[in-house]
């Protein structure tokens, strides 16, 4: 029998298509970083972002069904494959951005294609409410990279960490807006809000608060850049304080910055880059929120456009799209620094990782 203390449970998103037929799961030891029970949970169209709630032994999954795009809950079951609760669906492509609030009483949805941020509450059974609040950017992009910023494009939302402001990153505006968020009935304020502009054609896609220090960081898919920011709470200012470019200096073709995180331990900051294909490594200045470079290591795959820690920190997991791996590196947890394992997994176009406690 597996010691469940000792392993997580990891859940794999992807494009379906190819060989792959919907979200895939894996169990991992914290100890050795072997993995096993690698299993298709659940079959369906699309599930690119999946975000868990193991509390309450639930999951939440983008999905795309015909002509209508939306979100499914689903409960998960004892031997980690899924039951489906109930979807809400929107017409239009399906969402790329999944996040809850503290206690789990919200769902928030960011679609790219569609633009949108949508709000939903979540029952007492896990299943979702019709949405509390939809609001939709509209108008022009900034178009100064016509193919992809011709119009508003939400890449990415969720609360900061106070739970004041419903975090916002659209890469077609080149702008991060915060929302005054009402925690009460689950809407947005749409007059009060902060717009935090990137520079023109950088392209933001998705942003993190550090664990424990009032700084964010928002990575930026079309320059590969990351801006450091500091946020005051108590009077909800935003302070830029760095920009810094994530690629290799020798590199220079065709790249797309993609996934951010921080450590666990509140020390580093990695990127991945689509193109280069890299995990970048900085290093946090606790007191200043400046971070400084590292290192570059190659993800031995093509495509890494997301990447999680495991809950203890020793490992990162690494999902290459373009070549149907999962890797593992051991984390040096003094220096940051990154070690290829043997271990990896064959998934095709694995897109999104999400990790939780057994």
């Amino acid at each position: 029998m597996n010691d469940y203390r000792k392993n997580s449970l990891v859940y794999v998103g992807t494009y379906t298509y190819g060989d792959s037929k919907g979200l895939y799961s894996f169990e991992l030891n914290h100890e050795t970083c072997k993995t096993s029970n690698l299993q298709l949970v659940a079959e369906l169209s699309h599930p690119t972002y999946v975000a868990t709630c193991k509390e309450k032994n639930l999951l939440y999954s983008v999905i795309k069904q015909e002509d209508l795009g939306g979100t499914r809950a689903f409960k998960i079951k004892s031997d980690h494959t899924l039951s489906e609760i109930n979807t809400i669906l929107a017409e239009g492509k399906s969402p790329c951005h999944l996040s809850f609030d503290k206690n789990f009483n919200y769902v928030f949805s960011g679609n790219y294609h569609e633009a949108t941020i949508t709000i939903m509450r979540i029952c007492e059974d896990g299943s979702l409410s019709e949405p509390t609040e939809v609001v939709k950017h509209t108008g022009k992009g900034s178009g100064i990279v016509a193919d992809r910023q011709e119009k508003p494009h939400v890449h990415y939302c969720a609360l900061t960490p106070d739970e004041k402001f419903l975090a916002v990153v659209d890469l077609g505006l080149d702008a991060t807006i915060f929302y005054p968020f009402n925690k009460l009935n689950g809407t947005l304020d749409k007059h009060n809000k902060i717009v935090i502009p990137s520079a023109p054609g950088s392209g933001p896609r998705h942003l993190i608060f550090h664990n424990s220090l009032n700084y964010f960081y928002i990575i930026h898919e079309l320059s590969a850049d990351v801006e450091a920011y500091a946020y005051n709470s108590k009077d909800c200012t935003i302070e830029k304080l760095q920009t810094i470019n994530t690629l290799p200096k020798d590199f220079s073709g065709d790249n797309l910055g993609a996934a951010i995180r921080i450590s666990p331990n509140g020390k580093f900051l990695y990127t991945s880059n689509r193109g280069s294909d890299t995990i970048s490594i900085f290093k946090i200045d606790e007191h200043t929120g400046l971070i400084s470079f590292i290192h570059h290591v190659s993800t031995f795959g093509k495509g890494p456009r997301d990447f999680s820690f495991d809950p203890s920190g020793k490992f990162l997991i690494v999902a290459n799209q373009n070549t149907d791996s999962v890797i593992f590196y051991e984390v040096n947890c003094e220096t940051g620094l990154l070690t290829k394992l043997e271990e990896e997994l064959a998934i095709s176009n694995p897109v999104c990782i999400s990790i939780s406690n057994l």
